[in-house]
């Protein structure tokens, strides 16, 4: 039996990732995280609690891992903390990477050799959240230069079950709980997508011994929109509201910034990206669209639809309406 360690794990992705590997019974699995996020999840599975921004990665050394799946890796120090006392015996080091490692100028079909990001001194360990790109794309050229086989893994926005962020979440409770939805650029600016569900099936499936040293775009969606996400949660809610469109002039001039006070929203189309590689690659078959939304609206059926807690609030919407009908 395979041991696996998985670096992070109780919040997201790694607690979809733990319910699927632990349901395979295939793994020995061992978590390690801080131990501060969903502590009381998955008592069964063995833990080591530690930090990995300090000396605490020395316990990661201290067992010969044949695999290692890191999904939480935001500065490149760690990770070359991590790797310089790795054991040889290690199979594959499997990294969640993201799109943002991709220069911004780069328009439509983004494709894994196009280039990444830059990443200089001062944003080597930089906190903001300006570098995250940058950060990412250093650890990738750190996976790159080593000896080691590795498996390097790009979502775009990820949306599912047990999501925190509620940034895909914001337009399922619009379109759920309003009768005037306010959307920018009529919805129809595209950008990429990835279902959680297809995330973590594509982690198990790089989990192979195979020589690989290889990443991969892992996009559900290739090219999705806002008004695409609203048009199927209307289809399963039966709400009929009306759209207010606001152009990107509009929003910019009241100082609504794209992606976080408006969700999803980026002023352009550049964030479109190409999964062939890792369906050819890996056999991987991504779950429809629409499916993937009625799965993750059944997940907020059975939260009772809270009220998101990015983007801006209902105040704020109405008001903006306002303005644009009068």
């Amino acid at each position: 039996m395979d041991k696996i360690l998985i670096i992070g794990g109780t919040n997201f992705i790694g607690r979809n990732l733990i319910e699927k590997l632990s349901a395979t019974k295939k793994y020995d699995v061992t978590i390690f995280n801080r131990g501060i996020t969903n502590p009381e999840l998955f008592p069964k599975i063995k833990r080591i609690i530690g930090d990995r921004n300090s000396s605490d990665v020395k316990r990661i050394h201290q067992t010969n891992w044949d695999y290692i799946i890191d999904l939480s890796c935001y500065f490149p120090q760690s990770l070359i903390d991590i790797l310089s006392g790795l054991s040889s015996n290690l199979k594959k080091y499997i990294f969640i990477s993201t799109c943002s490692v991709y220069e911004d100028v780069k328009v439509n079909f983004g494709i894994e050799n196009d280039l990444l990001k830059t990443c200089n001194k001062t944003q080597f360990s930089d906190q903001s959240t300006n570098s995250y790109g940058n950060r990412k794309a250093e650890c990738e050229r750190i996976l790159e230069s080593s000896k080691i086989n590795y498996t390097i893994l790009r979502p775009d926005l990820v949306y599912g079950k047990y999501d925190p962020t509620d940034r895909f979440y914001y337009w399922l409770h619009q379109a759920k709980k309003y009768d005037k939805i306010l959307v920018p650029n009529h919805g129809k600016p595209l950008f990429s997508l990835t279902y959680v569900h297809d995330l973590v099936t594509a982690i198990e499936k790089t989990i192979v011994e195979k020589p690989d040293r290889e990443s991969y775009n892992i996009t559900t969606t290739t090219e999705a929109s806002i008004r695409q996400i609203i048009d199927f949660t209307l289809e399963e809610t039966g709400n009929k509201p009306i759209f207010i469109n606001a152009s990107s002039h509009f929003l910019k001039a009241n100082k609504i910034a794209e992606w976080t006070d408006m969700p999803v929203w980026i002023d352009s189309e550049y964030s479109v990206f190409n999964n062939k590689k890792i369906i050819d690659n890996y056999q991987l078959k991504c779950t429809d669209f629409k499916t993937s939304v009625s799965e993750t609206i059944e997940y907020y059926n059975s939260l009772h639809w809270p009220i998101p807690n990015y983007g801006i609030d209902r105040g704020k919407q109405l008001s903006l309406i306002e303005k644009i009908v009068n």
